[in-house]
C-alpha cells in the first residue's frame, strides 16, 4: 500500500474521529441544560463493551477496540469540560438549542462507533504494522476538531500515534 493509498484508505476513519469529536459540543450543551456531570462512568463502560462486542465480531482484538474508544470518550470528554469552563465563567443560561442526548445525540454516536469500527477492521493490517506508524500519523491529520480543542483531537488521535 503506497503513501497516498493509506491517507486515501484511513480517511473514513479519520473523518468518523473527527465527526465524534465535534458531536462532543452538542453532548456538552445537552449534560450542561440538565447540570449533568461530564463524567459518567457507567454510561462510558457501556460504550465500550458495546464497542468491544462489535469490534469481536468484525476480528479486533478487544484490548485495541477498547483503548481506541476510551482514547475517544477521553476527548470528548476534554471538550465537554473546557466548555463547561467556558460557560461557568460566562455564567451562561441553558441552551434553547441543546439536542436530546438519549434521542439525537447517542444514536448518531452510535452510527459514528459502527463507521470507526468497520475502518479499524478495514485498514487493522496497516494500523497494527509498527513499521507504517509515521505514515498512520500524516494520514490521521488534520483533525477539524483540533479547532475546538488541540488537546482533545491529539487525545482522541493518540491510539494511532503510538505504537501498539
Amino acid at each position: 500500500m503506497q503513501a497516498g493509498q493509506v491517507h486515501d484508505d484511513l480517511q473514513p476513519l479519520r473523518l468518523a474521529i473527527d465527526q465524534r469529536l465535534l458531536l462532543a459540543q452538542a453532548v456538552a450543551r445537552a449534560k450542561w441544560n440538565v447540570q449533568a456531570p461530564v463524567e459518567d462512568l457507567q454510561r462510558e463502560a457501556q460504550v465500550i463493551q458495546a464497542a468491544v462486542k462489535q469490534g469481536a465480531t468484525l476480528g479486533l482484538p478487544d484490548g485495541w477496540v477498547e483503548s481506541v474508544f476510551r482514547a475517544q470518550i477521553e476527548a470528548s470528554k476534554i471538550v465537554q469540560r473546557e466548555l463547561f469552563a467556558n460557560w461557568t465563567a460566562q455564567h451562561a443560561g441553558k441552551f434553547d438549542d441543546a439536542p436530546d442526548l438519549a434521542r439525537t445525540v447517542r444514536p448518531e454516536l452510535d452510527r459514528i462507533t459502527t463507521q470507526i469500527l468497520r475502518s479499524l477492521a478495514n485498514n487493522q493490517a496497516v494500523l497494527t504494522n509498527a513499521a507504517r506508524q509515521a505514515e498512520v500519523a500524516r494520514a490521521m491529520l488534520p483533525l477539524a476538531a483540533a479547532t475546538l480543542s488541540p488537546s482533545a483531537a491529539e487525545r482522541a488521535l493518540l491510539p494511532f500515534m503510538t505504537p501498539r
